[in-house]
């Protein structure tokens, strides 16, 4: 197989960007593009926090998740990112560096495939079993008691006991 249809194989079933090694968006395939909502002129050149929250893009974990990339290290994963609006997306993915002629990476790129609904998928799942097992628990600590006089039987006093 040549190099030009193993890239059409996998441009036709993968969501599928790149990025230089600062994280900035270079091109991107229609399957992304649908998954995320925007057209290619409204994300390249951008750089890929445009699809993460502020909080995750001003992180510790975000600036050594792209040295770590730059460094020639790739990385995969569930991840949490933003499309067009502030929706959430879930994507499973890996971030492959891209190394050129002298093992020196120069690029990143990223298959995914969209996991949100799944994800949505599992959490109402997840949600049913723990709403049961809550049933479950309060069914068996709140039991309706007996009355007091009927768990016990009162005995005359000193009847049954003995002495000596």
């Amino acid at each position: 197989m040549d190099l030009h249809s193993l890239m059409a194989a996998i441009d036709r079933s993968q969501a599928m960007i790149e990025f230089d090694l600062e994280g900035n968006i270079l091109r991107a395939n229609t399957n992304f593009l649908d998954c995320v909502g925007y057209r290619l002129d409204e994300v390249q050149g951008r750089h890929h926090r445009m699809f993460c929250t502020p909080e995750h893009a001003s992180s510790v974990e975000y600036a050594t998740f792209w040295e770590k990339l730059g460094k020639g290290a790739f990385d995969e994963g569930q991840y949490k990112r933003l499309g067009k609006n502030g929706r959430e997306i879930w994507l499973q993915a890996t971030y492959n560096p891209v190394f050129d002629e002298q093992g020196n990476p120069f690029k990143v790129v990223k298959f995914a495939t969209d996991v949100t609904q799944q994800r949505k998928t599992n959490a109402e799942y997840e949600g049913k079993v723990a709403a049961i097992d809550r049933s479950f628990a309060e069914h068996h600590r709140v039991r309706p008691e007996r009355p007091r006089a009927q768990r016990q039987r009162k005995l005359p006093q000193g009847a049954g006991l003995s002495s000596g």
